[in-house]
């Protein structure tokens, strides 16, 4: 899925797609790889929470990368799990989610968001 978009997700290939995706937004990455069990888990479960946020009106984006092709940046932000979910405002980290339920996913962003906001 190079450079697609379906109508939750993004799915970033590149620097300017990620640095696009990033400018004057709230979102939500999630570091995943196809190869990753829990990855595979919680892919159905983020785009459940990116759709009831979609749903809300929300101006939260959520953008999925593949960390083989992110291996630096996902070492600079210490990703040490797949998948790592981090919430990201004005280019830098808030937060930080290692969860393997969409209950546990979804609360941590609306607790996270609420500061935020």
């Amino acid at each position: 899925m190079a450079g697609t978009s379906n109508s939750v997700v993004m799915t970033i290939d590149s620097w300017q797609q990620l640095i696009d995706s990033l400018k004057g937004n709230v979102v939500v990455l999630e570091f995943m790889a196809p190869w990753s069990e829990p990855s595979k888990f919680m892919e159905q479960p983020f785009k459940e929470v990116a759709s009831e946020f979609k749903d809300k009106n929300s101006n939260v984006k959520f953008a999925a990368l593949n960390f083989d092709n992110f291996k630096n940046l996902g070492r600079r932000l210490q990703v040490e799990a797949l998948p790592t979910f981090l919430v990201v405002n004005n280019f830098a980290v808030v937060d930080r989610i290692l969860a393997l339920s969409k209950t546990e996913l979804q609360q941590k962003i609306n607790d996270k968001l609420k500061l935020i906001n």
